[in-house]
């Protein structure tokens, strides 16, 4: 994904194959999850709603809604765009698609942690420009699916153009396979997420309209 790519990709190589074939089930993660915690943070100059809920029973759930200065589709295409995996995130020595289709991506990642090199696979559907659904099951780390919701924003007033923003809610669930302190997980995710977002806002910078950087 871009630069984004680490919002999505670090947590799992930090801790650690086979993807199977249909659709990706994330509608559990996009409803209010019971028990849940919600709290604000500050990411350069967006504001950042992070959520979570963890329990041994049902795994870890976390998520994040955040603006972004473009419009959909140009936030979706740098959302998208997986070519440079292996130059953003560390430790990744080979990455290789599998199955590349306009909807649907299976992408393999050989990834070196310590002395060991592992390989993930993960099967990603996409409904471009407004969601896609990520999988990746695998014995050592379990099983993590997540969602991205892209929507398009109210314009906002600039002192010479008006700017069409976007709207991005990130919604994740890891079940372990096997017993990790659950407040530690919880934390590597917020960290992961919140880095990768500041990533992505960067990226975002960059590739606005001249015009519309000079305004702010």
């Amino acid at each position: 994904m871009g630069r984004g790519a680490s919002l999505w990709l670090a947590y799992l190589i930090s801790l650690a194959p086979a993807v199977s074939a249909g659709t990706i089930d994330t509608d559990f993660l996009q409803r209010p999850w019971p028990k849940q915690r919600v709290r604000t943070y500050e990411v350069g100059r967006a504001e950042v709603r992070w959520r979570q809920q963890a329990s041994k029973a049902e795994g870890v759930f976390a998520g994040v809604r955040f603006q972004v200065p473009l419009p959909r589709q140009q936030a979706w295409d740098l959302s998208s765009d997986f070519s440079d995996i292996g130059q953003m995130t560390p430790g990744v020595t080979s990455v290789r698609f599998l199955e590349q289709t306009p909807t649907r991506q299976v992408i393999q990642i050989d990834v070196k942690v310590l002395w060991k090199t592992l390989r993930l696979k993960f099967e990603v559907e996409e409904e471009p420009p407004k969601v896609m659904r990520f999988r990746l099951v695998n014995q050592v780390i379990g099983e993590y699916r997540g969602v991205c919701v892209f929507e398009a924003s109210a314009m906002r007033q600039g002192s010479a153009s008006q700017e069409e923003e976007t709207t991005i809610e990130l919604s994740t669930w890891l079940k372990p396979a096997r017993p990790i302190p659950m407040g530690w997980l919880l934390f590597v995710e917020r960290m992961t997420m919140l880095n990768g977002i500041r990533k992505f806002l960067a990226s975002c910078e960059a590739h606005r309209a001249p015009a519309h950087r000079q305004d702010r």
